[in-house]
């Protein structure tokens, strides 16, 4: 008997492929893009109210400024107004006029002259007295026998620059003082920015020219002059009224060489002209409004 071949055996067939769901494909990739989008829409949206709240801030700070820099404008103005009065006084004008004809005459006009001195002593004293542009009172009975230097009153000078007449604890001109006493006697009204008197407190003055009665010319014949310690009632008015964050914060800085001082005190206690930093110290706002005031 004939042996046959063994019948090879049949090969597996192949398990069919899964079709692919395509609706739970595009299901998938719709939820991708939904969170995609999601995500891209609350990064905008964040971003547009972060710009928006920074928009809000800017213009609430500015109407700040707006306001604070009106209240110290107002003041400085009051204060001119006051030592308006004196360079606008006929009996002031009419003795400095004197004054200057007295000193081209020479002799016994100049001391005739310098009698009337006594007058304008006491209403230069009544002017400071009700105007705020005097030193503090002495504390205590030795404080009152001792002479004090001098750091704040209103004074007048000639067309020369030269001391006439002036009320106590009117400081002696500083170099400060005789350039803006200069610029007076050249006609114009003059700013003596914050500085540090005699008695370690910040001051400032101001200074304003005196024409002569009927004079039509653009230069004074003499100036007045008025130095005033400050206090609360310039430092108050940088506070806003009505305002209510915890941490804000209005300050007078200016630049002195590469440095930024602060000239009002401060919110963590640091008193007026004590602190100074260097312009280039890192995110510093004080140098920041210097350069973009």
């Amino acid at each position: 008997m004939s042996e046959t071949e063994p019948v090879p055996a049949a090969k597996e067939e192949a398990k069919p492929k899964r079709p692919i769901n395509k609706a739970a494909v595009g299901a998938i990739g719709a939820i991708l893009l939904l969170i995609v989008g999601a995500v891209i829409f609350t990064f905008k949206f964040v971003g547009d109210e972060r710009e928006r709240a920074l928009q809000e801030w800017q213009v609430r700070l500015a109407i700040v400024a707006d306001s604070r820099t009106a209240a110290v404008n107002e003041w400085m103005e009051q204060n001119f107004a006051y030592l308006r009065e004196v360079s606008e006084n006929a009996s002031v004008q009419l003795y400095v006029t004197e004054l200057v004809q007295a000193q081209a005459k020479g002799g016994s006009a100049v001391t005739e002259a310098a009698a009337q001195a006594q007058y304008l002593r006491n209403f230069l004293i009544a002017t400071a007295e009700r105007t705020g542009f005097k030193p503090p009172p002495a504390v205590g009975e030795v404080a009152a026998n001792i002479e004090r230097a001098g750091v704040a009153g209103v004074g007048l000078v000639d067309a020369n620059g030269a001391p006439v007449a002036s009320s106590p604890g009117m400081p002696p001109m500083s170099p400060a003082m005789r350039i803006a006493v200069a610029k007076a006697l050249e006609g114009q009204p003059t700013l003596i920015d914050i500085f540090v008197g005699a008695s370690a407190q910040p001051a400032v003055g101001f200074a304003l020219p005196i024409f002569g009665i009927q004079d039509t010319g653009s230069k004074g014949i003499g100036a007045v002059i008025g130095v005033r310690l400050l206090g609360s009632d310039l430092f108050d008015r940088l506070k806003q009224p009505g305002a209510t964050e915890k941490t804000g914060e209005t300050y007078l800085v200016r630049k002195e060489g590469q440095t930024v001082q602060y000239l009002s005190p401060l919110s963590d206690g640091t008193p007026p002209l004590k602190k100074t930093l260097t312009l280039d110290t890192p995110a510093l706002e004080g140098a920041w409004a210097l350069e973009k005031p």
